[in-house]
């Protein structure tokens, strides 16, 4: 197979390579945790400029019309920077369901905001009782007496919720069919708890009493697609994360004396490196592989369960091994790398751990 990037999509990965070095460094990179969203709003600015937010949508839209290779060229350079930037929520999350689910009418008031870096959208669908089970919603939507849609229940760890302008929100209704809403984020009602995940990252539990709401157009089928577009941009992330902490271990092994050498010169460090080596190749195999898929193609979604099952349980190996190898101070966030793990341990259980994405892949290919 041939995996070199087109011109159009290697100038795609050096513009986020580019900001990357511009803006990142480990200290530079907690200040931006540290703000109340959990990113800079100057660097999101930037990508906006650049027209990143812009590259999923359809050209119609004001977007590029980006792909599969497109999102996992991004997504795996944001990795590699361990950037904080929340594409993953607002653009790939919350754009992609606006693009695919929402009507004429929204489309055009929100998404060349959103694509401007003038908004935020979030994608409100995970429960508390559901776990990892995509399928099951329990918000109910009801009419009021003026014809209008009202929402009630709780959604839990809403990525990018914090600081969206707009929530699509999964609910079902007195039939038991479950649709797609959009709700504004001040609107009567509504009330957050925001707080920080082991990244440093922001999510919100957010509750619905009475909640006006706007029907979108779309259900459980884009729901599905815009998920399975969030589990191929985790896995690029992850990639990226582990290419980056397999490049910093690899460095730091070549220089970190012990008994007058090197620990790099030592057989069984040398056979831990190989083997990380290893797990990094096969998990970019995985992930092209899923991303080459057509989005029509049936197979597609089982191609991005078994990646995601893949990549999620070999960076966590490979995350443990750079942490250990760099002693203790790869546990700190002085360096890089600790900073990373972080990153790795919140997505290797977002939308589903790897046991879970195995056990999804089996049905999907019926192998259950």
């Amino acid at each position: 197979m041939n995996f070199d990037l087109s011109e159009e999509q290697g100038l795609l990965r050096d513009l986020i390579e580019k900001f990357a070095g511009d803006r990142y460094d480990p200290v530079r990179r907690l200040a931006y945790v540290r703000e109340p969203s959990g990113f800079d709003p100057a660097g999101w600015a930037t990508l906006a400029d650049m027209g990143v937010l812009a590259f999923p949508f359809g050209e119609e839209l004001g977007g590029f019309g980006g792909g599969g290779v497109e999102l996992i060229t991004i997504m795996e350079a944001m990795g590699r920077a361990v950037a904080v930037e929340p594409l993953l929520p607002v653009v790939i999350l919350g754009g992609g369901l606006l693009e695919r689910a929402g009507t004429e009418e929204q489309k055009a008031e929100w998404l060349p905001r959103l694509i401007s870096g003038e908004i935020s959208a979030a994608f409100a669908h995970g429960e508390h009782s559901a776990r990892f089970n995509q399928d099951r919603v329990t918000v109910r939507v009801m009419t009021n007496g003026g014809g209008g849609v009202i929402l009630n229940g709780a959604k839990h760890v809403v990525l990018g919720g914090a600081f969206a302008q707009i929530l699509l929100v999964s609910a079902v209704d007195a039939s038991g069919n479950v649709a797609l809403y959009l709700v504004r984020g001040d609107a009567e009602g509504l009330r957050r708890r925001d707080y920080r995940l082991s990244d440093g990252s922001v999510a919100s539990d957010i509750s619905f009493v009475h909640v006006r709401a706007e029907p979108m157009a779309g259900d459980m089928a884009a729901i599905a697609a815009t998920l399975g577009d969030g589990r191929l941009a985790v896995c690029a992330e992850l990639v990226g994360l582990m290419g980056m902490m397999f490049d910093a271990t690899l460095d730091y092994v070549k220089t970190r004396q012990q008994f007058g050498q090197p620990i790099g010169h030592f057989q069984a460090i040398q056979h831990r490196m190989a083997d990380n080596y290893a797990r990094l190749e096969l998990a970019r195999s995985q992930l092209y592989r899923a991303a080459a898929l057509d989005a029509s193609d049936p197979a597609r979604e089982a191609a991005i369960a078994g990646a995601k099952s893949y990549i999620s349980a070999n960076a966590l190996s490979l995350g443990e091994d750079a942490v250990q190898l760099h002693g203790g101070i790869g546990t700190t966030e002085e360096l890089m790398v600790g900073q990373a793990f972080k990153r790795v341990l919140m997505l290797t259980s977002l939308f589903g751990d790897s046991d879970w994405e195995q056990r999804r892949y089996l049905a999907l290919t019926g192998r259950a």
